[in-house]
Parts: C-alpha cells; structure tokens; sequence
C-alpha cells in the first residue's frame, strides 16, 4: 500500500500538484554546515511546495558559485503528507582566506555584514559568483566600488582581498621612530632596499622587519626588540605611502646557556658560544651552522638544526636549545678517477684519503679538486666534476671523480 502511495504521489508532483515540504537534508557536504546550506537553499519544512520550487532552489545554490555540482531527489515523507527532498552537493574544494584592505569601515563592521550571508565562511571559494556577490554587498554598504581579487603576494598562501577599485598604493618612504642602538640609516637602508616600490600589506612589511630588521638588533643582544605600531599615511612630497615604524628596544640580554637536544651535548663546543656575554645571535647562528657542518663531516649528510629560545626577562637573560636532528650516517663507497692515465693518476690518487667504509664527510670531493687546482698537481686539466652514487638505502656514497681535457702530472712534481 505504502508504494502505491508513493507512485501516486510522485505522479501527482510530475503533474505540477503541490505538497508539503515535510523534511530537507543535504548530501556531500564537508566544510559548510548543513543548516547555513539549508538556510541559502530558500525552502522550510513546512511550505507547500511543487517541483519547479525545487528547481529553482536548485539553481540559486548553483548560482552562489560554492559548489561544483547540485542535484537533487525527493520522496514522500514519513507522515506521507508531503516531500522528504534531498539536495546532493559537491562543494569546491579550492578555497582562500580573506581579508579587508583600505575600505573606509573596521573589518568587525564589515565582516559581521558579510557573515548575514548563510554561506559565508573563513575561507571561500575564488569563483567569479562569489566574489562579485561579496564585493557588490560591501558596495551597495559603504557606497563607494569594492572589487575582491585573489592576489599571491603571500607565497604558498594566495587569499582573497576586498578592496576599493584602485591599484594598491606602493611604499615611497620608510622611517624608523624610538631607535637608538641602531642607527638609523642602517634600519632604512635594510628596508627600503625591499619595500620602498612595493605596494603596503601589512603582514609582508612585519615579516621583511622579522627578517631584515629584527637581526640588526639580535647581533647586540636585543632580542626582544620589537615593532608594535605602524604608521600609514600618504607621503606629502612623493607619490604613495609614508610608513612609520614604531621600535621598542628593550635592554640587551647574556647567552645564559646552550644545550644540545637529540644529539651529544659535547656538540656545544663544536659551537664555541659565548655563555655570560651578550647574545649575539648573529655569531649564535654561526655556531649552529658549525654544529651541522661537523655533523655532516662525520657522514651525517642530511643533519638538520632547529634554534628555540627560553628567556629569563628579570635577569635579562636568553638560553638557547639546539634541537639536531642527525639523520642517518652515510659511508664512503667506491672511489674512481675517470680521465686519467696510469702515470698520472698516482699523482692524484694519493690527495684522497677517505677509505671505504668511512664516514662519508659531506663536501670532502669538492675540496680534494680545490686541492688539486690550488698545489698545481696537473698540467692541461680542464674541468674536473665529481658525480656521487648514494645508495640510500644502504647509506654508502660512491664517488668518481671526472677530468677533462689532456691532464697529465706537471713537471714540478716530476722533478720530486
């Protein structure tokens, strides 16, 4: 009985009869909530409603430019008065982040006015329906054009920007207020090298400080220097902006103490820092490269460092935690000269001393040819070029070194 209801039901829909919506569920969703989906699809359980309503809540969810595909079924529902209808979605996969950038509103006004929209969400999809509905709703609100664009300024990371319908204004003039350690010209210099021309987005101009910046400080000792307020504004004598950076130089702190995480701790040495002095970390960072170069002469060819820091702001204090991570230890495999003849190669052979079995020191064939060309060992030698076989599933390193060109033994080292 209950399937001749549902035949009977299904060809009265086909015929344009109208029924109750008795219950609405979306299939395929992964990142958006089902009830925003709901809310965006324009129906409610309890309408009366015929087909072409579930057309049309079909193409204004295709229309929103969220989703790849839309389709959709329906049924009767379990009190057999209406529709149980299922929309079956497949969302775009490819979403981006989002910001505000120049509009005359803080970006709490005018998030909040975006997220009145059910299918707004932290991070949205690049298609054109999308950012001309968002764009147009922050228009139609400020009364002055918005577009929103994808730019890829960020790399690895593009993001959507709403922003008013006008190229982004570059930096003309960077300037440093509260410095006092570092000189002036020095921070400028450092800076404008890399931003002065480049349109103002906020979060590349703190990472260039971070990177540019901040070090200039660290080699003294000021490692909680920090630049808390910028300054933006339209440069009065050159076309574009004006930045003010705001430094906060704080008091210099010691290297209280260095320690060495997934490794010996006798590596520190290997560093040879400067414990109860200013922390340099120019000279820090000089000593963790030394500890990964020793690892990698002792065939460790893939050692990696990480630099953590604990402070001790009271005594002004910084201890610093190498975390190293070793890697598997390589070992010398095969030798071979490869262009030269009997009675020159012994000339050569005797510079390489690395025997088989050895740990594989990184870098050792380079130096041998620099050996070579700086003692004059060979006469006529062109290039000289090592190829490494590494075998890493074994860890062995086979290397053959390759000459060309007519070497042959130079006649000062035959006279020996």
């Amino acid at each position: 009985m209950r399937a001749l209801a549902a035949t009977l039901f299904c060809a009265s829909l086909a015929v344009g009869a109208t029924f109750e919506i008795e219950s609405i569920r979306i299939a395929g969703l992964k990142r958006l909530p089902e009830a925003k989906v709901i809310a965006a699809l324009g129906l409610k359980v309890g309408q009366m409603a015929e087909k072409t309503d579930f057309d049309a809540a079909q193409q204004r969810l295709i229309d929103r430019g969220v989703f790849g595909s839309v389709a959709y079924s329906y049924k009767p529902g379990p009190g057999m008065r209406g529709f149980a209808v299922t929309y079956d979605v497949a969302e775009i996969e490819t979403v981006f982040s989002w910001k505000f950038e120049e509009l005359p509103a803080s970006d709490a006004e005018l998030e909040k006015l975006l997220r009145l929209d059910p299918l707004f969400a932290d991070k949205l999809p690049a298609t054109e329906n999308v950012l001309k509905l968002y764009a147009k709703t922050l228009t139609e609100h400020l009364k002055t054009p918005v577009v929103a664009r994808v730019y890829g300024d960020r790399p690895g990371d593009p993001y959507i920007v709403f922003r008013p319908n006008r190229p982004r204004a570059v930096i003309a003039q960077v300037a440093f207020e509260g410095n006092s350690a570092v000189p002036v010209a020095d921070l400028q210099i450092k800076m404008a090298s890399i931003a002065v021309g480049t349109p103002y987005i906020e979060e590349n101009f703190r990472e260039q400080l971070l990177n540019q910046v901040k070090p200039l400080y660290e080699i003294r000792g000021l490692v909680r220097a920090a630049f808390p307020t910028i300054d933006v504004k339209r440069a009065e004598d050159v076309d574009g902006l004006a930045v003010v950076v705001h430094v906060v130089e704080g008091e210099p702190y010691k290297l209280s103490d260095v320690k060495i995480v997934g490794a010996g701790q006798e590596l520190a040495k290997t560093g040879d820092f400067k414990l109860d002095e200013i922390a340099n970390f120019g000279l820090i960072s000089e000593g963790v490269s030394k500890i990964r170069q020793y690892m990698r002469g002792q065939g460790f060819m893939k050692a990696a460092t990480e630099v953590k820091r604990t402070y001790d702001d009271k005594a002004k204090m910084v201890a610093v935690f190498v975390h190293v991570t070793p890697g598997p230890q390589y070992r010398m495999g095969k030798f071979a000269f490869a262009g030269l003849d009997i009675v020159t190669e012994p000339y050569v052979r005797k510079l390489w001393g690395l025997k088989e079995g050895d740990p594989y020191r990184d870098g050792y064939p380079d130096r041998v040819i620099q050996r070579i060309r700086d003692e004059g060992i060979l006469d006529g030698v062109g290039l000289i070029e090592p190829k490494l076989d590494i075998d890493e599933k074994k860890f062995i390193v086979n290397v053959t070194i390759f000459f060309k060109g007519q070497p042959k033994a130079a006649e000062k080292k035959r006279e020996r």
